[in-house]
């Protein structure tokens, strides 16, 4: 069985008041042209199919344009689950209708979980939602986390599904490998990924989806396998963010093989016309230079330069942002060595300081001595 996975692909996404429209446009052309060549028995979109729960109205003409496209192009299933980004009801809108176009989209959680037949194959569809949605759903469940919520989910999976047919899932969130104390440690993140919820509570462990045949995640950024070879991340079709400048951005192609219990992966590159990237140096350097590229500049000069981002921007009209590298290096090094300075001297000669900063006037001796005593005495109370 072949499978084409991709997510994360946050139509209208807008990075430093840049729209990206265009270059998702021209990315998912190219991802759709390619996906059609492979002739894959199933296609996966693993969540946040938009960038805002309230899009623009230029970004819904290309999410329909581009999911018409599929259902016309592509002789196969396609299945779609809302992730975080996702208005989950506007994901599901008209979802019973389309599955009549083999579009099978799932927005918001239901105790019946979305399964849809692909030959010998059932794919379970898990959209995003927090763990008190989820604990609504089963109020009988003890319920406390998206960790608690996720394996309630797939063990009613499991109360049903046939282990001698190819089970698939698709789900939208964290998962690590590693233990929840140090729970992401193993994941590469990103800016641009939202976070689910406060400290933890937010990681699903992989063993959670034990069982599965392949595990089609949404959420992080860059492609990568989270514990096995089969459970993946695709990763987004483009940059969203200066932390994924280093990203080789792609789709991944599965091939499945129940009866021989093997799993091929491979990956295809996706090149944009705009790549996003890192230019660091000199001012006067990088003046030289012109691209159409989304660049983030980091100057090495040591002190600011006059209008340097206006300059900049008639060589790269793209200019995302610029930093001072040196010169913020120095300043932090500038603190640390004033803070440092001030740890070195004692607490009375600092309200001293403090003193004459704000009166104009220096502490007499006799006053100086008082200040002294009564910060002597108080340190000597903290300590015992």
């Amino acid at each position: 069985m072949k499978i084409v996975h991709t997510a994360d692909w946050h139509i209208g996404k807008v990075v430093n008041n840049h729209s990206l429209i265009e270059d998702q446009r021209t990315i998912l052309n190219d991802w759709l042209a390619q996906t059609v060549a492979l002739k894959p028995d199933l296609v996966i979109m693993a969540g946040d199919l938009y960038d805002r729960t309230l899009p623009s109205g230029e970004t819904v003409q290309l999410v329909n344009e581009t999911l018409t496209k599929m259902s016309q192009e592509l002789a196969c299933p396609i299945c779609i689950i809302a992730g975080n980004h996702d208005s989950g009801e506007r994901v599901g809108y008209a979802a019973g209708l389309l599955s009549g176009q083999g579009l099978h989209m799932a927005g918001v959680p239901s105790t019946e979980i979305r399964k849809v037949e692909v030959g010998d194959a059932d794919v379970y569809l898990l959209p995003f939602s927090d763990h008190l949605t989820i604990k609504r759903l089963y109020p009988e469940e003890t319920i406390h986390s998206i960790e608690d919520a996720t394996k309630v989910q797939v063990a009613r999976i499991k109360d049903k599904w046939d282990p001698s047919r190819v089970n698939i899932i698709l789900y939208h969130g964290y998962v690590t490998a590693g233990a929840i104390e140090g729970a992401g440690e193993d994941l590469e993140k990103s800016d641009s990924e939202r976070p689910l919820s406060i400290g933890t509570s937010e990681y699903v462990p992989h063993t959670v989806f034990d069982g599965f045949d392949y595990v089609a995640l949404g959420h992080l950024h860059g492609p990568q396998q989270v514990g096995s070879p089969r459970i993946r991340y695709s990763g987004s079709p483009l940059k969203f963010s200066k932390s994924e400048v280093h990203h080789h951005k792609a789709f991944l192609e599965i091939d499945l093989d129940k009866k021989a219990d093997t799993i091929e992966v491979v990956k295809h590159e996706l090149k944009p016309d705009k790549d996003m990237r890192i230019m660091r140096g000199q001012f006067e350097d990088l003046l030289q230079g012109q691209s159409d590229d989304y660049i983030f500049f980091e100057l090495t000069d040591a002190y600011a330069q006059h209008e340097a981002m206006n300059r900049l921007k008639k060589r790269y009209p793209n200019a995302m942002s610029l930093e001072y590298v040196a010169l913020e290096n120095r300043q932090r090094q500038d603190l640390k060595t004033k803070r440092h300075e001030v740890q070195a001297t004692p607490v009375w000669d600092q309200f001293a300081q403090f003193y004459q900063n704000n009166t104009d006037q220096e502490l007499s001796a006799f006053q100086a001595e008082i200040v002294r005593d009564i910060f002597q005495s108080t340190l000597k109370e903290d300590k015992a």
